[in-house]
């Protein structure tokens, strides 16, 4: 039997495929984060949809999910040379919901000293009588982004690349000239 001849084709796919890869992994990680994390309208506890319900119709506070739907992203340039900018936005308040605060648990009381781990799996809800950490729905995932894009760059094409995240307010101009 004669010997079959190999024959290698370079997996490394363009920095602009990889990008774009990675940023639809990351929006569908942070919004199974989201529910995990039960950021509303994921059901926060049995029953919380009725008395969300009963507060809405009192003219009380009341969760309308708005935060979660507000999360977004899109590529906005991603060249094969390494010109690389993605785009992010949510709602603001989320941020909070993010530390753990929210009503009778002001910030002070988050434990925010233990590291979220993107190779954990957040597979159990995020309750508040679980401890006093954070809850880690979006930053850990972009700060997980960050390091698979300095990564990729310098395994596969020896760049040593560096990835920011920049806050900019809604309808702030961003200065994306580089």
């Amino acid at each position: 039997m004669a010997k079959k001849k190999t024959t290698f084709v370079n997996p490394i796919e363009p920095l602009n495929r990889a990008v774009s890869r990675f940023h639809e992994q990351t929006l569908m990680q942070v919004h199974a984060n989201l529910v995990t994390q039960t950021v509303f309208p994921t059901e926060v506890y049995p029953g919380y949809r009725v008395i969300n319900e009963a507060r809405r119709l009192q003219g009380s506070w009341y969760s309308t999910g708005e935060g979660a739907r507000s999360f977004t992203g899109r590529v906005v340039r991603a060249s094969e040379i390494g010109d690389v900018i993605l785009e992010y936005q949510f709602n603001d308040y989320l941020r909070y919901a993010e530390l753990g605060v929210g009503k009778d648990r002001p910030a002070e009381s988050v434990d925010r000293t233990k590291k979220a781990n993107y190779r954990r799996r957040y597979v159990s809800k995020w309750t508040p009588r679980a401890g006093k950490t954070h809850r880690p729905a979006i930053m850990m995932e972009l700060r997980h982004l960050g390091t698979r894009l300095e990564r990729y760059a310098l395994d596969f094409y020896g760049y040593e690349a560096q990835f920011k995240i920049m806050d900019v307010f809604d309808g702030m101009q961003l200065d994306l000239s580089m």
